[in-house]
């Protein structure tokens, strides 16, 4: 699937570390854990910002920083809150291999694909939509970027705004190239009236994202009000031969204590599957207890987690 777009993807495996250190000075994000960002705590910018509820920026920023310090390899995290008041950015403009969560991307274009065309999806489109949202199907996700197109998925994303996500040049779903900046977009998209997706559309799309299978509900909405809505797409990618692993959460919320919000969460050179679930929720948690108050809301902590084994996304 060719595409005119930037080829900003690397080789698979390992990579070397002055590719490493490289991405580093580029982003400035830190690799390591520990105090180095914490070192840098009063001259750097800060992460979440809010006009109207500054002491809830300020104590977000702070939980997002310390959850992130306490784990190794790459990190990015996105949230939205108060209607967009309040946002939140840990490196925003880093680029993360996107895994299943591109999966997204590939449903957005479906659904404005048949607005253009003006018609309602067909059944086979809605058993493919199904299954590579609810169950993260690759074989589906494949015939229904075959069907759209890299023209088709571009135009999305530059309808959407989403500039800063790259197609994979020979287009592979997972590896297309995203950062948390263009997630919330997305995610916001899927909640809120705008020109991209008609109302129709962003119901069912959260409806899809909301009937995720129990093993893959992990990630962002651990930590949330149990009433919440959620609708939410996860991505675990491991590099080839290496137990080093890319995992992502993007999620959104509604119906909580303080009105609807998103949360994204990318990762990379997690040591393990595990490693990389348990930062996400990690800071989940702390979004979450932060927004809505350390009251006693019954909140969701348990969660059945799938078989170490890739998405699969990289193949797609």
């Amino acid at each position: 699937m060719p595409t005119n777009r930037r080829n900003t993807g690397r080789p698979r495996g390992a990579r070397p570390a002055a590719a490493v250190l490289a991405g580093v000075l580029a982003t400035g994000f830190t690799v390591a854990t520990g105090a180095s960002s914490a070192a840098n705590a009063d001259t750097a910018a800060p992460i979440c910002t809010s006009d109207a509820h500054p002491e809830v920026a300020k104590k977000l920023g702070a939980a997002i920083q310390q959850a992130a310090d306490q784990r190794k390899g790459r990190i990015a995290v996105g949230v939205s809150a108060y209607d967009g008041d309040l946002t939140c950015g840990l490196n925003p403009q880093a680029e993360f291999d996107a895994a299943s969560v591109g999966k997204v991307v590939i449903l957005g274009t479906l659904l404005r694909t048949a607005m253009d065309e003006g018609r309602e999806l067909t059944a086979k489109e809605k058993e493919l939509a199904t299954d590579m949202i609810t169950v993260s199907g690759n074989d589906s996700t494949v015939e229904l970027r075959d069907q759209l197109g890299a023209k088709r998925i571009q135009r999305f994303l530059d309808l959407a705004g989403m500039d800063a996500t790259t197609l994979h040049p020979k287009g592979s779903v997972g590896l297309m190239k995203i950062n948390t900046t263009d997630e919330l977009t997305l995610l916001r998209l899927l909640r809120t009236d705008n020109d991209v997706l008609g109302a129709a559309q962003r119901d069912y799309a959260r409806k899809l994202m909301g009937d995720v299978v129990a093993d893959q509900r992990w990630g962002v909405p651990t930590g949330a009000p149990a009433d919440a809505g959620v609708y939410l797409k996860n991505g675990w990618l491991p590099y080839d031969n290496t137990d080093t692993w890319r995992v992502n959460s993007i999620g959104g919320f509604q119906g909580t204590p303080i009105g609807d919000y998103e949360i994204v969460v990318l990762t990379d050179d997690n040591a393990g599957m595990q490693y990389g679930v348990d930062t996400i929720e990690s800071v989940g948690t702390k979004v979450h207890s932060v927004l809505n108050g350390d009251s006693s809301l019954k909140r969701l902590t348990g969660r059945d987690l799938p078989e170490e084994k890739s998405d699969g996304s990289d193949r797609t």
